[in-house]
């Protein structure tokens, strides 16, 4: 079976990673069956909350997940796209980081709250066994922020984070729209595609949805 095979040549090692999806709301959700898309093999979902109404607006549930735990309700989506990747749901507040011994880890950031993107990369920071990658997108109705670390450390994470009450009034809060959220998991797999190919990549850009504008920052070869 090869669901991705108009992709092949673009991206054909999907499946020496882990992908750790820390948050699986609107961005989480779509970076999850995006990836799944492409080939991913092995995934890891973490979020405690259950699918509720307004997240079928701007995830990727049904009105069938109503009420499940997020992470078994995007398991079953992704096992509908890509029958082969292996899924581990964690229904559980983000507490500890365990890499995949066997293969390379990236992880992609997707929670609502800077406080929790914080402590969790505390946690990732404190582990001695680094991601290859951590990629962070911030998401508001209408506006993306998103910035990818390679080798990622707390002192790094820290120059691009803003507390939930300093920060824009936009990104990263509950508010969020189908196409917003949709693009956000079409810019973290196109990051992913960037960074395990050892292409160029922008470590920080934003893209303005009422503008459609993007604005990028240092281009990392």
């Amino acid at each position: 079976m090869d669901i991705n095979s108009r992709s092949r040549g673009i991206i054909d090692c999907l499946s020496d990673y882990t992908f750790h999806i820390l948050g699986c709301g609107a961005i989480g959700s779509s970076a999850a069956t995006q990836l799944a898309r492409m080939g991913a093999s092995q995934m890891v979902l973490y979020d405690m909350d259950t699918v509720a109404m307004e997240n079928i607006g701007v995830s990727q549930y049904t009105f069938k997940d109503l009420d499940k735990p997020k992470v078994e309700a995007l398991k079953k989506i992704i096992s509908h796209i890509n029958p082969v990747c292996i899924v581990d749901p964690i229904n559980a507040r983000f507490k500890e980081y365990i890499p995949d011994p066997m293969l390379k880890n990236i992880i992609i950031l997707g929670f609502d709250s800077m406080a929790s993107r914080l402590e969790a990369v505390t946690i990732i920071a404190n582990n001695q066994r680094q991601p290859e990658a951590l990629i962070d997108g911030r998401m508001g109705a209408e506006h993306y922020q998103q910035y990818t670390f390679l080798k990622p450390t707390l002192k790094s994470y820290l120059k691009t984070w803003y507390s939930d009450s300093d920060g824009d009034p936009e990104p990263c809060n509950a508010k969020a729209t189908s196409y917003c959220s949709n693009m956000s998991g079409s810019f973290i797999a196109n990051s992913v595609r960037k960074v395990i190919t050892g292409q160029p990549f922008n470590r920080e850009f934003n893209f303005n949805f009422p503008a459609l504008i993007l604005g990028k920052k240092k281009l990392i070869a």
